[in-house]
């Protein structure tokens, strides 16, 4: 019998899925396919000028990346709680295929 390369794999993916379940707070769809969770967050940047009402807004999700085969920097089809986003940075997954990218609205 062979040795598995990664005999965690099975495990690990197990373990991402329940954390994605316990964790998401968002539904998406990549180009039109099934939904999954994402995590999706919301921040006020700096402002712009002192003291001026104008502030730029942060935006990320947090995804696995199997979720969404192709994705990467300017792809569009990221649709998250039905609001179309462009992906806004470049899709580096860590060890356990999960990415944190920062999209814009479309």
């Amino acid at each position: 019998m062979a040795a598995s390369l990664a005999p965690f794999a099975a495990a690990e993916a197990r373990l991402n899925a329940s954390v994605l379940r316990r964790l998401s707070n968002a539904t998406a769809t990549w180009q039109g396919g099934q939904p999954f969770g994402v995590i999706l967050e919301m921040e006020q940047g700096p402002e712009y000028v002192p003291g001026a009402p104008i502030t730029a807004e942060r935006r990320t999700v947090s995804l696995a990346v199997t979720s969404c085969p192709g994705i990467a920097e300017e792809a569009v089809g990221l649709v998250v709680n039905g609001v179309a986003y462009r992906v806004a940075s470049a899709v580096v997954p860590d060890a356990t295929g999960w990415a944190v990218i920062s999209v814009m609205e479309e």
